[in-house]
């Protein structure tokens, strides 16, 4: 009787200790199968995040060297044709002299129209932009703004060691660009402003101008506001744009 009662101890601690083993093991199995998904889940956000990045890059090449081509064929084709011209509205001039006010006319067209054209050419062959920092660009295009007097552009940098990417880079530069070059046709603002900097490890672009404005709520067939819009996708970034009549116009873009 005690050997029967031994007997079924023992076949109940096996009993207990082999289910206490299987839940052990099977509880190991789901850790061990979550661990696997939160690995497999960073690896692929790593590589669509270098995938985004790869994207970026070639879209820049495909810019920079559109860009070049573009800023060659103005210097070399248009730019030659222009100057050819200009010399012989100028002869012209020298052996016509009843027509002097008119071919004196066409002649200053011709200029203003090369000087924009080696100004434009310049600006698209510049290789400061895959050289220098943000910062550094937008210091040098408030320099040039503010040189005409008419608006003062301030960019202040709180973001120094931040790294982007040659392609975030330009495509920042371009979007801030555009605000500047709306606020300076459309707003008649006075000033500009400018800041960078890095909030928990997000660099943070935030644009302001103090012109009349104009209601962002409403439907705008603006060619500009679409360019940063797009741009700002291009970038995956966080961006909110903002405008009321009388109180100037905001942008901030947050790189995630």
């Amino acid at each position: 009787m005690f050997s029967d009662k031994r007997e079924i101890i023992a076949f109940i601690a096996t009993f207990f200790i082999l289910l206490l083993s299987f839940i052990a093991g099977v509880l190991l199995f789901l850790w061990q199968a979550k661990k696997r998904r939160i690995l497999y889940s960073k690896e692929t956000e790593m590589l669509n995040e270098r995938h985004q990045n790869d994207l970026l890059s070639s879209q820049l090449h495909t810019q920079t060297q559109t860009m070049l081509f573009i800023g060659r064929e103005i210097h070399d084709n248009v730019g030659q044709k222009l100057t050819l011209a200009s010399l012989y509205s100028k002869q012209l001039l020298s052996n016509a002299k009843n027509s002097e006010e008119k071919i004196n006319t066409i002649s200053n067209i011709i200029d203003e129209s090369l000087a924009d054209l080696r100004q434009l050419s310049k600006s698209l062959t510049n290789p400061s932009l895959a050289e220098a920092s943000l910062a550094q660009l937008l210091q040098e295009e408030a320099v040039k703004i503010n040189s005409l007097g008419s608006c003062h552009v301030l960019v202040t940098d709180d973001a120094t060691g931040y790294v982007l990417t040659p392609a975030q880079k330009n495509i920042l530069f371009r979007l801030l660009q555009e605000f500047i070059q709306n606020s300076l046709k459309h707003a008649d603002c006075k000033k500009i402003k400018i800041d960078l900097q890095v909030v928990n490890n997000s660099f943070i672009v935030s644009a302001t101008d103090d012109g009349k404005g104009f209601d962002s709520t409403q439907k705008s067939n603006g060619q500009g506001l679409r360019n940063m819009q797009r741009r700002a996708e291009e970038l995956n970034a966080v961006y909110q744009f903002n405008s009321t009549p009388g109180t100037g116009t905001h942008l901030s873009l947050q790189l995630l």
